[in-house]
């Protein structure tokens, strides 16, 4: 349980990062439209 809770935490702001990218690329996208 430990484990897993840290490894989310860890990988929390490379999700958030992601999904921060993804909605970037589809902001200039429908801009750029």
């Amino acid at each position: 349980m430990v484990t897993e809770f840290q490894f989310l935490i860890a990988s929390f702001p490379f999700l958030a990062f992601t999904a921060g990218f993804l909605a970037l690329k589809l902001g200039q996208a429908l801009y750029d439209c």
